[in-house]
């Protein structure tokens, strides 16, 4: 934190009360007591399987100066607030008010991630960036990104991710863009909001956010919108699209680029950072350079070349629209195709629709199609509910030279499979 505070003057930041009896200046922020450093504030966050309040002691017996709590933990140390979250978003809402740089948010059903990584690693070339780490793009790690600013970036780039309604405006309020960037809208979150309808309003408060002043950009699904500065980008705008195990070529407004990252996906989200800094006045060249240097994310489309057999580690997450495009990357490789595919989760009433219709797409090019979950039961393949029977029956049917296709939704960690999979037959 290059702002520090007292946490006197915290405490009156976020709405707390309690005296700490500490007149040291804060000088960062922990959500976990492992990391918590000398001078830290702890905030005591209640997550699905953990509660920080059970950990202030280790926190405090770490370094932290003290803790926001929403329950007493007779430490003597103690800022006591109604919704920790919620206050963690405030003192990151107000430390912003001292950071200068131009901040762009980048939301999206699929793609954000990337489209962050890419805008990032080109704006580097023209200045300092503060970026969102892998994924922290949450009511969580959005302030937390924030509080790692130096106040010397010249842009920020922060990714926001929503499963609720109401998140994204959340997330601007502490951010406070000025560009925004909506890489796609699809079916993504439909049990937390609701429908495809809900998913756009969701995703577009990212750009009603915005000063009148503000730039964005807005891809596929997005609809009509009548806003002055807006601009809209689209895979129809690029020419000669070449996709290859080891990466894609294309051609945009006449230059021709290559991107190590593979699919038609990823090509999709190199023209959404082309345009994006290209609207803030970064040069072809820079792009271009960038672009072919940037690696593929791991558990994101990533090739894993293991001799002669190719292992796509898609297993970060998955929805229709991610599936779709999984598949149809690797259906167009010139060997035999090998799909592992899991549950689609967060989908609501349409869960079963949805895996019916994906598991119909799936088996139109499938040579072998494996599936693992409650849902994935579904896609009507070859199913399992035992991991370790699926791995066995995966290795006897690899002869060495097919594309093998793993793909889930986060939970059902099929990382590991892949791992496995990777002792099993190296």
């Amino acid at each position: 934190m290059f702002r520090e505070f007292t946490l006197a003057e915290i405490t009156r930041m976020i709405n707390g009360r309690g005296r700490t009896g500490v007149a040291e200046l804060v000088r960062g922020v922990s959500i976990n007591s492992l990391q918590t450093r000398p001078g830290d504030l702890f905030f005591a966050l209640k997550g699905r399987q953990t509660d920080g309040h059970s950990y202030v002691r280790d926190a405090l017996q770490q370094g932290a100066l003290a803790s926001v709590v929403e329950r007493p933990q007779s430490t003597g140390r103690e800022i006591f607030v109604s919704d920790s979250l919620f206050s963690l978003g405030e003192l990151a809402r107000r430390y912003r008010d001292g950071v200068k740089a131009r901040t762009i948010g980048i939301t999206g059903t699929n793609g954000k991630t990337t489209a962050k990584n890419m805008v990032a690693a080109i704006l580097s070339m023209t200045g300092r960036v503060l970026p969102t780490k892998h994924n922290y793009n949450s009511l969580i790690g959005l302030p937390l990104t924030i509080l790692r600013s130096e106040g010397d970036e010249d842009y920020l780039v922060l990714e926001m991710g929503t499963s609720a309604p109401g998140e994204i405006k959340r997330l601007c309020d502490i951010a406070r863009p000025d560009i925004g960037l909506i890489t796609n809208v699809g079916s993504g979150h439909l049990e937390g909001l609701q429908s495809i309808e809900g998913v756009l309003k969701e995703k577009m408060s990212l750009i009603e956010a915005l000063p009148k002043n503000g730039l964005s950009l807005i891809g596929d699904g997005t609809g009509n919108l009548a806003r002055s500065g807006v601009e809209r980008f689209s895979i129809e705008m690029l020419e000669e699209i070449t996709l290859t195990e080891r990466g894609s070529y294309f051609s945009y407004d006449g230059s021709p680029y290559f991107t190590r990252l593979l699919g038609m996906g990823n090509v999709y989200n190199c023209l959404a950072a082309i345009r994006l800094t290209a609207m803030l006045g970064v040069a072809y060249r820079v792009q271009r350079n960038v672009l072919a240097q940037v690696p593929p994310e791991p558990g994101r489309m990533e090739p894993l070349h293991w001799g002669r057999l190719l292992v796509v580690n898609d297993t970060y997450n998955a929805n229709p629209v991610s599936m779709r495009a999984a598949i149809d990357f690797t259906r167009h490789i010139k060997r035999r195709k090998i799909y592992v595919l899991g549950d689609m989760l967060e989908l609501g009433e349409k869960a079963v629709e949805l895996h019916d219709e994906i598991g119909k797409y799936a088996r139109d090019s499938a040579d072998l199609l494996i599936t693992f979950g409650e849902q994935a039961e579904h896609y009507n393949g070859e199913h399992f509910t035992d991991r370790n029977r699926l791995l066995r029956y995966l290795k006897n049917n690899i002869a060495g030279d097919e594309v093998v296709l793993f793909k889930a939704s986060r939970a059902l960690h099929f990382e590991t499979y892949v791992e496995t999979l990777a002792r099993l037959i190296r």
